[in-house]
């Protein structure tokens, strides 16, 4: 009986030696977490009045302006900045939109380029834009996002009246790349 719990503490024993190895913490060090995440920016349905004045008299500009979605803590670990953007225009006209970036008194810091070019009555159309790395650092100091909607002028010289049922679709995302590692 002393002889099989011996044999059976030498095999345990040889078993848990020969199966392990030093662990080398260092590596931590040495570890990277990439992570991507995506936030949903705007979602607009823009109808005849929005490009419409009290006077039913065409405007060139709609816009909107909503919060950007980087905290400070993510800073350091940013690689990566794409927006995507999806149109749709039922409109028999163009129109033309831009991406500013504003800082948090409200001026202006960045536009995104290229402008994206939404021709009339188009499908829906995907628009993929990367922030240059090297001007990846303007998105810390953005506090909000501008989307502007520029009406440009009817070929046959159309305007857009109170009672037209077209619209104007976007919606758009940003894809923020992150790589965590020991800083």
């Amino acid at each position: 009986m002393k002889i099989n719990k011996f044999i059976a503490s030498a095999l345990v024993l040889l078993f848990f030696q020969s199966c392990t190895k030093e662990v080398d913490f260092n590596q931590l060090d040495d570890a990277t977490i990439h992570s991507t995440y995506i936030s949903t920016l705007v979602y607009l349905n823009l109808t005849a009045p929005k490009f419409l004045d009290e006077f039913n008299r065409e405007i060139n500009i709609t816009s909107d302006l909503i919060e950007a979605p980087i905290t400070n803590e993510s800073k350091p670990y940013l690689e990566k900045v794409e927006f995507t953007v999806k149109t749709k225009n039922s409109f028999n006209r163009n129109f033309t939109l831009s991406i500013v970036f504003y800082d948090a008194f409200g001026q202006a810091i960045y536009v995104l380029q290229p402008m994206i070019n939404v021709p009339p009555n188009s499908p829906e159309i995907t628009t993929i834009i990367e922030i240059p790395t090297e001007d990846i650092s303007v998105i810390y100091n953005t506090q909000y996002f501008g989307f502007h909607f520029l009406l440009l002028p009817s070929d046959d010289g159309s305007v857009i009246s109170i009672n037209d049922s077209e619209t104007l679709a976007l919606k758009s995302a940003a894809k923020l790349f992150f790589n965590y590692r020991k800083i």
